[in-house]
């Protein structure tokens, strides 16, 4: 059993206080009734009980000798079955969705006594009223249009009983029952799905069409582009054009792409965005350095997101940055790639890679990228810079480099694990390719804080430390490690050298920890720069 069908009777074996019916097939559902759910503790069985003041909603406090959840003893209060107003908040009963499906409401409501002016009942889906209406009498009134209603989890149901004059005689008697369906496809308020544009899941045809026409719809109304939980093929490059693109979760949202020669899903305009979601290649091509097979590229985007996105495989980078402008990565898991897990370059700015993990990439794990004019390039293409690369765990048996600056300005490098690479765990560099075939520009300010770096420089003869600083082509200078560690190292915990013409300024190592190195005698190895260990310059050596 897979999917959300699977949740879905996982969750109903597990619901206390609340009926259940449910099926083998795709119609589960639950059922919260207020009376049966109710108890001491807030969002118990789903249930919260709270006072409403405007727009603000806030927790009543349980009174175990009333039974019931009130403000300190006073006015507005909730019980099992009833509420009743305050004369400065509302009364309020509201479920949170456990999960993406349908409601559907039922359940009277009636005054507790024919005297006094009498409530307004309402019925909230977070900020948006459903149903509102006067009572007066003792008649039950039945809500009316409350089936059938779209929820995410998360989205908050808000049963609200607020005065008209008075609050004498306001006791009112409602006892709502929440039918829950949990179901995949259910887009939300601001979302279009894939579904009604043609797609279909796990049908194992092409559904780049379908994706296409969504976002382009998508862009027009303003709206978000919802791929629901199922597998989905591309056979071409998708491009999102300053829309979002989410799934219901990665595990359950999948997109593959059938063509490893033009896979990428592009990322281009004004608050571009793909979240919650798995990208996977059914195969991988040679690695040629060709952008279209990419399984995320970001080009001239400015305030972009890609996030809790999985990526698996990918003929060139698992997510790739040029061009772009103000941008968070976050919370993706990047595997399998034959080029960098996550790299940036050509002059993007202002981004923050945070959270993500990296393993068995092909290349080096998370990636700072500034090119010169060289072979490849005719021109400059500027300093990749501002960048925040912060509480990342990558490595675990990858090809390359941990996290690398590689050319650029201003990077902040903190509180990464980074363990078993081939070469260097933190590389800041300088290069020329064979044959000039690629040069980069200068590195400058660059901070690397509170890192944990452990077995990496592993390939035999790779002549890489843990932590290394050279200058294979253009100039290097002001780059600060302070409280890192270095565990197990292969051979040296620390390095900076580089060829004779590159120069390089002040790099700095503060508070350095060393466990268990190859040579405790010998942590580091500086051959260029003026170097300071511990506040003390042991490069070059003053006597």
């Amino acid at each position: 059993m897979t999917g959300w069908t699977a949740w879905s009777l996982a969750a109903l074996l597990t619901v206390g206080g609340v009926g259940t019916t449910h099926h083998a097939q795709a119609a589960s559902t639950v059922s919260y009734t207020a009376s049966s759910g109710f108890g001491s503790t807030q969002g118990g069985n789903g249930w919260h009980y709270q006072q409403k003041n405007g727009t603000t909603y806030s927790d009543l406090t349980y009174q175990s000798a009333a039974n019931r959840w009130d403000a300190g003893g006073s006015y507005p209060w909730v019980s099992s079955n009833a509420q009743h107003p305050g004369n400065t908040a509302d009364s309020v009963r509201t479920w949170i969705a456990p999960g993406s499906g349908t409601i559907t409401i039922d359940g009277t409501v009636k005054k507790g006594s024919a005297d006094g002016d009498g409530i307004t009942a309402t019925i909230m889906k977070d900020s948006t009223s459903l149903w509102t209406q006067t009572i007066q009498t003792t008649t039950e009134v039945q809500p009316a249009d409350v089936t059938n209603i779209p929820v995410q989890q998360g989205t908050e149901i808000h049963f609200v009983v607020n005065r008209i004059g008075s609050i004498s005689f306001d006791h009112t008697l409602w006892n709502p029952t929440i039918v829950f369906t949990p179901g995949a496809y259910v887009p939300d308020d601001h979302s279009l799905s894939i579904l009604d544009f043609g797609a279909v899941a796990n049908d194992n045809q092409p559904d780049d069409a379908a994706m296409a026409a969504a976002i382009q719809q998508a862009k027009t109304e303003g709206k978000d582009v919802y791929v629901p939980a199922g597998h989905f093929e591309l056979s071409d490059i998708l491009t999102v054009d300053g829309v979002t693109l989410k799934g219901e979760n990665k595990a359950q949202s999948i997109l593959t792409s059938t063509n490893p020669e033009r896979g990428s899903i592009d990322l281009t305009g004004n608050s571009p965005a793909i979240r919650n979601l798995a990208h996977v290649y059914s195969s991988v091509a040679e690695r040629d350095g060709k952008n279209q097979k990419n399984s995320i590229s970001v080009k001239q985007a400015t305030n972009f997101v890609v996030d809790h996105i999985d990526v698996q495989k990918a003929s060139t980078a698992g997510i790739y940055v040029t061009d772009s402008i103000g941008g968070t990565i976050t919370n993706n898991t990047v595997q399998y790639t034959q080029a960098d897990g996550i790299h940036l370059t050509g002059d993007s700015s202002d981004i923050t890679v945070q959270y993500n993990t990296v393993k068995q990439v092909g290349d080096d794990t998370i990636a700072v990228v500034s090119y010169g004019p060289s072979a490849k390039s005719s021109g400059d293409q500027g300093q990749t810079n501002n960048i925040r690369i912060l509480n990342n765990d990558v490595g675990y048996d990858s090809n390359a480099r941990g996290i690398s600056v590689v050319g650029g300005r201003d990077v902040q490098i903190e509180g990464n694990h980074i363990e078993r690479t081939q070469m260097a765990g933190i590389y800041i560099a300088t290069e020329t390719g064979d044959n000039n075939d690629y040069n980069t520009q200068p590195v400058d300010s660059i901070t690397i804080n509170n890192n944990t770096v452990d077995r990496t420089a592993l390939k035999p003869g790779g002549g890489h430390a843990d932590m290394l600083v050279y200058a294979g082509y253009t100039a290097i200078n002001n780059v600060t490690f302070n409280d890192n560690t270095s565990s197990n190292a292969t051979k040296y915990s620390a390095g900076v050298w580089g060829r004779s013409t590159p120069q390089i300024g002040t790099v700095t190592f503060n508070n350095t920890t060393i466990i268990n190195p190859k040579d405790p005698n010998q942590v580091y190895n500086f051959l260029k720069g003026t170097v300071y260990w511990n506040g003390n310059q042991v490069y070059p050596t003053n006597n």
